[in-house]
């Protein structure tokens, strides 16, 4: 298959997966309205190079990636849902087509083109390249510079030193994106394999030289546009405390050793089960070019189940690599005669998963979609349409032998239960998620010179969705007992169960003015006057 066709394949593909109905819901808790705000209040006039939250300075990431939110809606001419997620999902894109060109050039191009539809089906890959999140932006400069790095040494001497240029480029502007896993992730998967094949050389080269000098440049550069524009505790604050701490401490998203181990094989569906086969193939049959992927899998896997703050989405940069384990095994199994006992159980797992959960989908909307959907029925229906008939379609062809069929019916499957969820499902499942209808009750409440906080809350959907800032952040009772003697009107947002929990004198002096839900928060609004 010619690598153009590939391509517009590709294109089209990721662009119905990523950029379809890219605005059908509002921005949702934690990351997304936080982002837009962010990039808002950029636009507002808080300063480019440091971010501000709330009016407050915002610690936890560098600028870039909120730069391109604030440049999405500029072009949009306003900041909405599709202005917060074009970043992602343009980036999503470009990594299908990067993973296509790593896969090519480590294989062939049957492989590279099978990599990248694993890719773009995988569940948190296609979720996490839909949303208003930085992950999906920092994957593809963290395999951008594992790819330049691995084709630069393997590459013509005289090249070299230009390969090496744009991996450290794109290593310096993940950081602006992430900070330090856009160094850490390459330098394990790059310096892993090299240590592995003992080449020491590979850290020797001069050609590294003038790639050192242009990353430390531009580091440097907004490192010292930073420290004249907030000082050094602003820097002790973005790069040790807020980051590179949280790998020993931290107070939020704590979680035991094993966490990825049990989160992972759901979040990398419908492709989990091949992956172990895809590991041993590779091991057994092409050592050298598979200890590449299954070091850059591992030792980041490991580094980041080390690390005490864990997020699923944390290890979206490893994703590449599995993708092109499993679309390599699926490329060399269409040049098989017969049907591996490799290859047989992986497939007759997948298609007991896809059964059981076409089987009880219906039961389990009912159930529990009930809360969230008003259509359950229907929705539990389409999915057990979707994964009973593909899993017994994809049982019929492996009898048929019709291999290459088989993988392209999995990533209909997928790419169908995807694409109802995107027009479907999560503009339904948006009335229980959103933080606007509670929003819109603040704003038809608060009048002109009225105060507003939030109690025990960052508040960020708030700030977006009522386009209020400041809020008043309040961790404290009597912080909030202080607030609440205002002379003038205060509303405050606050959660029932911490409601519950105000002192009963306290409480004599509160009006409840509205209430609602965001996700699962039941949310109220009080205030010192009625």
């Amino acid at each position: 298959m010619r690598p153009f066709l590939c391509l517009l394949i590709l294109v089209a593909f990721g662009g119905l997966l990523f950029f379809s109905n890219i605005g059908g819901w509002d921005l949702w808790n934690p990351d997304e309205p936080r982002y837009a705000q962010i990039a808002r209040e950029m636009l507002q006039g808080e300063g480019w190079i440091i971010p501000h939250l709330n009016s407050e300075v915002y610690y936890d990431k560098p600028p870039l990636f909120f730069w391109m939110i604030a440049g999405s809606a500029k072009l949009l001419r306003e900041m909405n849902e599709v202005a917060a997620r074009l970043p992602s999902a343009f980036f999503g894109l470009l990594t299908l087509i990067l993973t296509f060109f790593f896969s090519k050039e480590l294989f062939d191009e049957r492989t590279g083109l099978f990599s990248a539809l694993v890719l773009a089906t995988s569940g948190e890959f296609f979720w996490l390249a839909r949303r208003a999140n930085i992950d999906a932006t920092l994957t593809f400069f963290t395999t951008l510079t594992i790819y330049l790095f691995w084709t630069g040494y393997k590459g013509e001497r005289g090249r070299r030193w230009l390969c090496y240029i744009g991996a450290y480029l794109a290593m310096a502007t993940g950081f602006l994106v992430k900070l330090q896993p856009a160094v850490i992730v390459p330098f394990l998967a790059v310096g892993g394999y090299f240590l592995w094949r003992k080449e020491s050389k590979f850290f020797a080269d001069p050609a590294h030289i003038a790639g050192i000098i242009l990353f430390m440049s531009i580091i440097g550069g907004w490192l010292y546009l930073t420290y004249l524009a907030a000082g050094k505790d602003y820097l002790q604050g973005l790069l040790l405390e807020k980051t590179a701490l949280t790998f020993f401490k931290t107070r939020g998203h704590l979680r035991p050793f094993y966490y990825y181990l049990l989160n992972f094989p759901a979040d990398f569906l419908p492709w989990t089960p091949f992956l172990p086969a895809a590991i041993y193939y590779g091991l057994k049959e092409e050592k050298e070019k598979t200890a590449l992927l299954l070091l850059w899998f591992s030792l980041v896997f490991l580094f980041f189940s080390f690390a005490k703050a864990k997020r699923e989405l944390y290890l979206l940069p490893i994703y590449p690599a599995a993708a092109i384990m499993v679309g390599r095994v699926w490329a060399c199994l269409m040049d098989s005669e017969r049907r591996p006992k490799l290859f047989l159980w992986p497939l007759f797992l997948l298609i007991f998963i896809s059964c059981v959960m076409g089987l009880t989908s219906p039961f389990m909307s009912i159930k529990f979609g009930r809360h969230y959907l008003s259509n359950a029925l229907e929705v539990g229906l389409i999915t057990a349409s979707i994964f009973t008939g593909g899993g017994l379609l994809g049982l019929f062809l492996y009898r048929r032998e019709k291999k290459e069929a088989l993988f392209f019916i999995i990533v209909f499957m997928a790419f169908s239960f995807e694409i109802y969820g995107v027009f479907r499902i999560f503009p339904e499942v948006n009335r229980y998620k959103s933080a606007r209808p509670l929003s819109q009750k603040i704003v038809e409440t608060i009048k002109p010179g009225d105060l507003l906080g939030v109690y025990k809350l960052e508040g960020a959907d708030i700030n977006y969705y009522t386009g209020i800032n400041p809020i008043v952040r309040i961790e404290e009772e009597g912080d909030l007992r202080k607030f609440l003697k205002s002379e003038r009107r205060a509303l405050c947002v606050i959660k029932k169960r911490h409601f519950k929990k105000l002192s009963p004198s306290l409480k004599e002096r509160i009006f409840i003015v509205a209430e609602g839900r965001i996700g699962h928060r039941r949310l109220f609004v009080i205030s010192n006057r009625r």
